[in-house]
């Protein structure tokens, strides 16, 4: 312990020493309240580019990434819903619908150029009758372009997945751009819409719209074996009514392929009979765009018509 030295008048001063009061919580208090403000004053540069919950790294990877993932999402949905089955349930409509068609068609072609567009016969190919001329050639032509047809639209169904939403869709897509050719160039008059002089010669430009008429009706008859309804052919009436008066369960109280029958062939009845009273009210174009809403109708049903998987799902919730 150290002493100052005495003093020349011999006192002694006493060591004092200087005594450093205890720190209060009040001190500490208003302490911790200056070091907060003077940080809230001069913010850390750290955590000023901290980035937030809606980026990472300073950059937005992470919402463009949320918005990939929404969009992946709509773009899968939309696929499973054109890639999946359709259920085969009332689709006896629509088919019955493309009997009317049928019918129609038939009768404004057979009406206007002297041959029928589906429900051909070889009497026609055999040439018979004598006039107009060349009149087996549009016979055998629509006769041929129905059998390409028939085997075009098969192989298609078969490549495509034969009752897939999108199958569906183009098959009767194709159909109604037959029509709409048709029935553009009767409006514009490239083809004639009345009927031909039998002592003039043919006019070819009439063969191709027997052969886009016969082509959508080799499609509309695919979709009918597609869909398992045989016994709606959408063109044969003769054939339908044959299987219709052979029916053992004619008389029956439930038979639902009669119940089919009889309405496809009121329906191709009706469209015939369609036909010949436009022949003399309207315009033949005016008959093929009825046609081609139709099958327009048709075409955009299937965008929104039931899955299987759905009617699958009905069917175990109930």
């Amino acid at each position: 312990m150290h002493h100052r030295p005495p003093s020349p008048s011999g006192f002694i001063e006493p060591l004092t020493t200087t005594a450093h009061p205890a720190p209060d919580a009040r001190s500490i208090y208003q302490t911790d309240l200056t070091t907060a403000s003077s940080r809230s004053e001069r913010p850390n540069e750290e955590s000023k580019y901290t980035p937030g919950i809606w980026s990472s790294g300073g950059s937005t990877a992470v919402s463009v990434s949320g918005n990939q993932t929404e969009d992946n999402t709509v773009r899968s949905t939309i696929s499973r819903h054109f890639r999946a089955d359709i259920d085969t349930t009332h689709t006896d409509i629509p088919l019955i619908i493309c009997g009317f068609v049928g019918g129609l068609v038939d009768g404004l072609s057979f009406n206007a150029w002297g041959s029928f567009s589906s429900m051909q016969t070889a009497l026609g190919a055999s040439g018979q009758p004598a006039t107009p001329a060349y009149l087996w050639a549009k016979s055998l032509i629509a006769l041929t372009v129905f059998i390409a047809s028939n085997i075009i639209f098969i192989h298609m169904h078969r490549l495509l997945t034969p009752r897939r939403r999108s199958t569906m869709i183009i098959s009767f897509g194709i159909q109604t751009l037959a029509l709409l050719a048709t029935a553009i160039l009767i409006q514009r008059e490239v083809i004639t819409p009345k009927p031909e002089d039998p002592r003039a010669p043919i006019e070819w430009m009439q063969v191709v719209a027997i052969s886009l008429l016969a082509f959508q009706a080799g499609g509309q008859i695919c979709a009918s074996r597609v869909l398992a309804m045989d016994e709606i052919p959408t063109v044969v009436v003769t054939a339908m009514l044959s299987d219709l008066l052979v029916d053992p369960k004619l008389t029956a109280r439930f038979n639902p392929k009669r119940n089919r029958r009889v309405g496809a062939f009121l329906a191709l009845f009706l469209g015939a009979m369609t036909a010949g009273g436009l022949s003399k009210t309207t315009s033949m174009a005016s008959s093929i765009w009825l046609a081609m809403g139709l099958k327009l109708i048709i075409t955009l049903g299937w965008f929104v018509w039931q899955r299987r998987e759905e009617r699958r799902k009905c069917e175990f919730d109930v």
